[in-house]
């Protein structure tokens, strides 16, 4: 009797030292949790690599499905280059420029000497945009389906940019896409 008496004492503080422990475990793991949410953040957190206001802009170009698209702003109005009859939608336009002002990318990619590898020796698109002060060019080479980024080159530079993918899908607009359209009466 007393020998049970004392497995069932042992038991008890066994049970108690668990049951204490228990609050310190999860205590523990929601720490080091928050400790990998941040790293993950950190690792993913974007760098500025064209720093221009979108007010900034006064004149932008790119193609897309084997057109030319280019815009010029006077005055504060966005018109197509060469078009003054057409009226642009603003917040098309701010939208579609939002990707590349400023311009974030995710990871840099340092002494690329085959830009065949991103699709950037060949770029299947450009995008061009000017401010007051400076001019920009960015190639847009392969689209990563795996990670849903870009890979983006700049003129004369031996490093390639990681972008998000809607940095580049915003410039998939047509002058139609941009231009208010009256509705007429029937």
């Amino acid at each position: 009797m007393k020998k049970q008496r004392m497995q069932l004492i042992i038991l008890l503080a066994v049970l108690a030292v668990l049951a204490a422990a228990i609050p310190g475990i999860r205590y523990y793991k929601e720490k080091q949790a928050e400790k990998d949410a941040e790293a993950a953040r950190a690792g993913q957190e974007s760098k500025v690599l064209i720093d221009v206001a979108y007010e900034d802009v006064v004149k932008f170009s790119y193609d897309y499905e084997g057109n030319q698209y280019a815009f010029e702003k006077t005055e504060d109005t966005w018109q197509a280059a060469g078009d003054q009859t057409g009226s642009i939608r603003e917040y098309s336009i701010k939208n579609i420029l939002s990707g590349v002002t400023p311009l974030s990318v995710q990871q840099t990619i340092e002494n690329v000497t085959d830009f065949s590898q991103y699709g950037l020796n060949e770029p299947e698109r450009t995008i061009a945009f000017e401010t007051a002060n400076a001019s920009y060019v960015v190639y847009v080479g392969d689209h990563n389906s795996l990670t849903g980024t870009y890979y983006v080159s700049l003129p004369s530079e031996t490093r390639v940019y990681v972008v998000e993918q809607t940095v580049i899908t915003r410039f998939n607009q047509t002058y139609e896409d941009v231009t208010e359209t009256e509705e007429t009466e029937e």
